[in-house]
């Protein structure tokens, strides 16, 4: 009768213990049928701390909105890529790519990075398969619509070619924040968003959370750039402001771009033409890419049924 009794306590016990776990368990999002938890959305606000540490001078309602965008995002290509390809995890791409997350953040090598995760309670794991979701989302990109890029090598040609008769050229330090809208956002609302974060935590860290484009693993840094590289649409803006200074949105296939001028030197030109050639043409291959990226991530978020709760 004893032995029966404690068994029966053991078991009233775990009865509590798994109403109480389960209670704590919330739906907070739906993509399509898959879900998204109130435990998804806790360990992705903790990656977004510990790679974004500038997001602390947030408000939390703002950091918890980038949390659940983000994880949603996410999803929404987790989704479609499954519908092609398996996703696998290519070590040597991913290794490249934490280095340059934890070198971004002032961390000199991966043991010092696994202990700097584990004080935001962030395992590896969970980065490298971000990762390998981000891979897969540029490989599957690459495979739709490479076939679909367009380059005008002669234009590119006669760019560079009237630009080595010049004596001098001005090369740019720029960044980016490639931003989009979806059916239940405004323009005007969106910006102003993308504005105050900028003033509170600055252009680099707002591009990790806002930007669409593959740049914004950098904070949105594209590099040193020449005329020959940019559309005349994006000179003429960036020839409006100041080094420090961001452009006002500039229309692209798909959504808006801010273009952040870091720095700029007006140099004595000593062109190498068919070097140039390759860097404008690969620059304008990405530039291509991303537009492409932004219209199908756009296209299947508004084809998604996505629900909050």
């Amino acid at each position: 009768m004893k032995k029966f009794t404690i068994n029966l306590l053991i078991l009233f016990f775990l009865l509590i213990n798994f109403k109480t776990v389960k209670s704590e368990i919330l739906i907070k999002a739906k993509v399509n049928n898959q879900i998204i938890t109130n435990f998804d959305i806790k360990n992705e606000k903790n990656y977004l701390l510990a790679l974004n540490p500038n997001l602390r001078n947030l408000p939390d309602e703002d950091i918890y909105r980038y949390a659940i965008n983000s994880a949603i995002n996410e999803k929404v290509k987790e989704i479609e890529i499954e519908k092609k390809y398996e996703i696998l995890q290519n070590d040597n791409i991913i290794k490249k790519v934490i280095s340059d997350l934890y070198l971004g953040i002032g961390i000199s090598n991966i043991n010092e990075f696994k202990k700097y995760l584990k004080d935001y309670n962030v395992n590896l794991d969970t980065v490298k398969k971000k990762i390998a979701i981000e891979v897969a989302w540029n490989d599957y990109i690459v495979r739709k619509y490479n076939n679909a890029i367009l380059i005008d090598e002669d234009k590119i040609r006669d760019k560079i070619s009237k630009l080595s008769a010049e004596k001098t050229v001005d090369n740019m330090l720029l960044s980016e924040i490639i931003f989009t809208i979806n059916e239940k956002e405004s323009f005007k609302k969106k910006l102003e968003i993308i504005r105050e974060s900028i003033n509170k935590i600055g252009f680099e860290e707002t591009a990790k959370i806002h930007s669409v484009s593959e740049s914004k693993k950098k904070g949105g840094e594209i590099g040193w750039v020449n005329k020959s590289q940019l559309s005349n649409k994006i000179s003429e803006q960036i020839e409006k402001i100041n080094v420090g200074e961001v452009t006002d949105p500039i229309t692209v296939p798909g959504g808006f771009i801010l273009i952040k001028l870091k720095d700029k030197k007006n140099q004595l030109l000593e062109i190498n033409e068919n070097e140039q050639f390759k860097k404008a043409v690969n620059f304008e291959k990405n530039r291509q890419l991303t537009m492409y990226s932004t219209l199908h991530y756009k296209r299947i978020f508004n084809k998604a049924i996505i629900n909050e709760f």
